[in-house]
């Protein structure tokens, strides 16, 4: 007979010891555990009519994951993509549960079998041209000391393509501000790569580093709060909505778009592509794992001048007759 057992005594050991000691996972990486298993316990407790606490390994079966991952769908309007993703977090830990406790092998087997859901779309890349993100610089007032720290940090995310989390985590010593100017960013996987700074960018962080009311010390936070506090990411993220908001109105283009951290970080990913930088080097500047992550930039790019190509068609002559009966040459740009 199997023992009974309460799946709350588990969750602090994967957590510390598994995530945290053995994984040395990012603490983005250990929220996004957090934010899942605290969502399912809740959810399992309601089915089960049980404390979160009192919830036993006997009592979560494949039904209710299940039941669970259409919740996430329907009731809090998750998409594929994230239902899959808190999919995975689940599967991992269930697998960390069946090493724990063998004899609970078979039932934690069938949750990590679950299938992921097909249908995920890529998510549409949005990127500012080049006088949008001129637009937003422009409206940043850079005579006092609120407006240098914003036009430090978004100068610092598109001229580095930087996470929003590796700039709320920027260090003083991470910066070397005189030639050659780069930046050792401490990214995802928890992993340095090394990024050139152009010649304004350094000097931009010079004065805004020298200005600080505060002293700074090697291991310092360089961007701060109003209480002195390091930026967290959705502070980052209000700066760029309110200079946005105020471009917007000298920038008829920018109120269609939404623009995150992560815009300025696809800008630079496409303004680095437009001015001929070879893709491997631009997906080690940006940190990807995988050269087909980058590749979408490329994609887009590619998509532009197609559109570009068909823009330019002469509409009547003898060219636009030549042009639109060489079936090779549409071929051909059909395999661009």
């Amino acid at each position: 007979m199997k023992k009974e057992l309460y799946i709350s005594r588990y969750v602090r050991p994967f957590f510390e010891d598994y995530l945290t000691c053995r994984k040395n996972v990012s603490n983005c990486t250990i929220h996004s555990y957090r934010d899942v298993i605290k969502l399912f316990f809740q959810f399992a407790a309601k089915q089960s009519r049980k404390a979160p606490a009192k919830l036993l390994i006997s009592d979560i079966e494949e039904s209710i994951v299940i039941s669970f991952l259409t919740h996430l769908e329907k009731n809090r309007r998750n998409l594929i993509r994230t239902r899959n993703h808190r999919l995975a977090l689940l599967r991992k830990f269930f697998e960390y549960l069946s090493c724990q406790e063998p004899i609970w092998a078979e039932s934690c087997r069938r949750v990590m079998e679950i299938p992921k859901k097909r249908g995920v779309v890529d998510s549409e890349i949005c990127y500012l041209e080049k006088e949008e993100i001129k637009a937003v610089f422009n409206v940043i007032d850079t005579k006092t000391t609120i407006g240098r720290r914003d036009h430090a940090i978004l100068l610092f995310m598109y001229n580095s393509g930087a996470r929003v989390q590796e700039t709320a985590d920027l260090r003083l010593s991470w910066l070397s501000l005189e030639e050659p100017y780069k930046v050792e960013i401490f990214g995802k996987g928890r992993k340095y790569r090394t990024c050139p700074l152009w010649k304004s960018t350094a000097i931009v962080l010079q004065k805004f580093i020298s200005g600080r009311a505060q002293p700074i010390e090697k291991c310092d936070h360089i961007f701060l709060n109003r209480m002195g506090k390091p930026l967290s990411r959705f502070g980052i993220w209000n700066i760029i909505k309110k200079h946005k908001a105020k471009a917007a109105a000298g920038s008829p283009s920018l109120k269609s778009k939404k623009v995150t951290p992560h815009t300025i970080r696809h800008t630079t990913a496409m303004h680095l592509l437009q001015s001929g930088v070879e893709i491997n080097v631009i997906r080690g500047w940006l940190g990807h794992v995988k050269l087909e992550t980058t590749h979408r930039y490329a994609e887009i790019d590619m998509a532009m001048k197609r559109k570009a190509l068909k823009s330019c068609e002469v509409k009547n002559g003898r060219s636009s007759n030549s042009w639109r009966s060489d079936a090779n040459i549409l071929a051909w740009l059909e395999s661009l």
